[in-house]
């Protein structure tokens, strides 16, 4: 089976996708270690790694196709946000666009018939299914906690437990 031109740009175009939310969590993980939250430095960090590994999924795929891996720029990302759920509203509508192209890229696979992409997509489609929830449940955390800092302490150390479950 080979990728269609059409199907092996759209898949480069993810995994620039994946590499750019490494890149932003990083980004993140580093604000929030200057701002001194132990555990939510820690969560970021394994967002980081997690992303970068999606990236390499989509290249190992690409190849495994056949298919020709390019990789684009990456633009600069901030270490700068105004407070913790800034840092988490900010994940969750960049995991907003990873869902919606993914999406999108699955009705390509689809429409050109490419059952092992589609089979791939689909795994990706529930895994932003959970990416989307843990960024939505770690806002509502911070939502309950307000502005109590003995349960933002409690978030953090929460957040600090992640895979470790």
């Amino acid at each position: 089976m080979k990728l269609s031109k059409k199907l092996e740009k759209a898949l480069n175009k993810q995994v620039a996708m994946e590499y750019e939310a490494a890149y932003k969590y990083n980004g993140m993980r580093i604000y929030l270690d200057d701002f001194g939250v132990p555990g939510a430095t820690h969560w970021m960090t394994l967002q980081t790694k997690e992303e970068i590994q999606h990236a390499e999924d989509f290249i190992q795929f690409i190849k495994s196709l056949d298919g020709q891996v390019e990789l684009a720029e990456i633009q600069a990302e901030t270490t700068k946000y105004d407070g913790l759920a800034s840092v988490w509203e900010a994940g969750l509508a960049h995991e907003k666009e990873i869902t919606k192209s993914i999406e999108e890229i699955l009705a390509l696979a689809i429409k050109e018939k490419n059952y092992a992409a589609e089979n791939f997509l689909r795994t990706y489609v529930d895994e932003q299914v959970e990416e989307e929830e843990n960024f939505r449940d770690v806002l509502q955390l911070f939502e309950l906690a307000g502005k109590d800092k003995a349960a933002m302490f409690q978030v953090d150390s929460y957040l600090g437990q992640r895979g470790q479950e």
